[in-house]
């Protein structure tokens, strides 16, 4: 179902959480690290990964998840959490904040991981056909809700700006831009793994849903503003400026991403939108969240 209005204003969302992290912590809104942070959390991550879980129980979209076997979502999960861990990142961190800032690194990771996502998606018949219930379908006409929402975001997105920056008001922003984040994944669509698959299913014109386009050009592209802008205002790693993480294009970065976009590809949930699938498909989410940590430890021994 092509969802253009919808879409966009979730893009808007995704743009104000990612952005208003880097603004206030000079930090990377990466959703592969926030869920991989249940191993071993931490004062920087655990507000963010707080709001992206209240957020999930938000109910302004209703989420629907096609029938999956246990094993197969575990696949899928363990794929994710390895890939990323050797990729250290996923469409959030590399897709929606790295390409925007120009990073070479990140550009590699995001066709590799989004090749192989359309490739599994085409070979294992992933995704699913509108008449089957799964697609997404926002419940409010004119997207009402949506509206609402990137309204008040855009107002408290403002307020923490003018907060004088401190360790309350960076927790504060932390917490904002993960519910924020949780927001944009729901209104967009981007939670229900029609979605994804349906975007990815661009060997298959009968289900190809190019909804998410609207996500690249706003999400990224008000990043890539808002990084241009930084930048005119001076060096970007001075004491309150935007530190990104940096890197070479490797194997490791290369493979990593292939296996991310396995896991993707099989299910259509990625690190974000696993969070809100473990409040919201039972069992299916808990066990892919499950799945998801314990790939992640194993690529830490590798």
């Amino acid at each position: 179902m092509f969802t253009p209005v919808t879409t966009t204003l979730g893009a808007v969302l995704l743009h104000l959480s990612t952005s208003t992290l880097l603004t206030t912590n000079s930090q990377v809104l990466g959703c592969s690290s926030l869920l991989g942070s249940i191993i071993s959390p931490s004062s920087t991550t655990t507000p963010t990964l707080l709001g992206l879980a209240v957020a999930s129980m938000v109910p302004i979209y209703p989420t629907t998840y096609p029938a999956t076997s246990l094993p197969v979502l575990a696949t899928a999960g363990a794929l994710v959490g390895f890939g990323t861990a050797w990729a250290n990142g996923c469409t959030s961190g590399h897709m929606l904040l790295g390409i925007p800032r120009g990073s070479i690194r990140s550009l590699a990771a995001t066709a590799t991981f989004f090749s192989t996502a359309v490739l599994t998606a085409a070979l294992s018949g992933s995704p699913p056909a509108c008449t089957d219930g799964a697609c997404y379908t926002p419940s409010y006409p004119l997207a009402t809700a949506g509206v609402v929402a990137v309204i008040i975001s855009a107002i408290g997105a403002w307020v923490i700006l003018q907060l004088p920056r401190t360790e309350t008001s960076q927790i504060i922003a932390r917490v904002y831009s993960g519910f924020v984040f949780g927001l944009g994944l729901i209104v967009s669509g981007m939670a229900a793994p029609a979605k994804p698959l349906g975007f990815m299913s661009v060997m298959d014109l009968q289900r190809f849903d190019p909804s998410l386009v609207f996500v690249a050009v706003v999400g990224m592209g008000g990043n890539a503003v808002a990084w241009w802008k930084r930048r005119q205002e001076g060096p970007l790693l001075k004491e309150g400026g935007w530190e990104m993480p940096g890197g070479e294009v490797n194997w490791r970065l290369i493979v990593g991403s292939a296996i991310f976009g396995v896991g993707w590809g099989l299910q259509g949930v990625c690190p974000g939108t696993g969070v809100i699938a473990a409040f919201r498909n039972g069992r299916g989410g808990l066990a892919w969240m499950a799945a998801f940590l314990t790939g992640r430890l194993l690529a830490g021994l590798i």
